[in-house]
């Protein structure tokens, strides 16, 4: 299996490397957010991960270096998704077997790849309007594409604990589709903590799944851990 896995290897290479470069990017970010447009650094619970990706802060100063690691870290994180999404039906599946969910799962992950890299070359303050659409495709098509990954793994008889990872992590990301497409009003104080907070819990969450599921692409199914 191992000349096969790239893909997989590429992707948890991608989520280690979008926290360090996203970290990285905080620290560099100038300052700046909605309620406090003066900042002079980024604020955790008030700055989305979109705004290391502006162009300017609010204040019209350069956001280069921020905005640089941050289209090089979620980038990443979706050309990877895209290189992998002929792997996953090729080894939970396997030959010979039922491939409908398997052509799911690697359609919707190359799109959400798309849609990640999307996000990353639309800097928000630019084209808003294309950038949300990108937003809210990445999230829906990595819905879809964990909702038939887990199909996958039901059939074909995976460990449990990727299983359950899945199903756990399923239902944070359908309430997070739901917050993205009807959440609080950002142009409240509490709408905008509210959306950054849940941004940054499916994100991360998202990373840690996405990583985890690659290790069961790396490790022989019956001593995976």
């Amino acid at each position: 299996m191992g000349k096969n896995t790239f893909g997989a290897k590429l992707l948890v290479y991608a989520s280690v490397q979008f926290v360090v470069l996203t970290s990285g990017a905080m620290f560099l970010y100038p300052g700046g957010a909605m309620y406090e447009p003066n900042a002079k650094r980024y604020l955790f619970f008030q700055n989305f991960f979109s705004d290391l990706g502006a162009t300017l802060t609010r204040t019209k100063e350069s956001n280069l270096y921020s905005m640089l690691l941050f289209i090089v870290a979620l980038g990443s994180i979706g050309t990877s998704l895209a290189v992998a999404s002929p792997l996953w039906k090729r080894v939970i599946v396997g030959e010979g077997r039922t491939m409908a969910f398997g052509h799911a799962a690697q359609a919707l992950s190359l799109l959400s790849g798309i849609c990640y890299v999307g996000i990353a070359l639309t800097p928000w303050n630019l084209v808003l309007g294309v950038h949300m659409l990108f937003v809210q495709g990445a999230f829906t098509l990595l819905l879809g594409f964990v909702i038939c990954l887990t199909v996958m793994e039901v059939q074909n008889n995976w460990p449990v604990r990727y299983i359950a990872s899945n199903i756990v992590y399923i239902a944070i990301l359908t309430t997070y589709v739901f917050v993205l497409f009807h959440g609080p009003n950002l142009l409240t104080f509490r709408g905008l903590v509210f959306q950054v907070i849940a941004q940054k819990i499916i994100v991360y969450i998202s990373i840690l799944n996405l990583a985890y599921q690659c290790l069961s692409l790396l490790t022989p199914k019956k001593t995976a851990l």
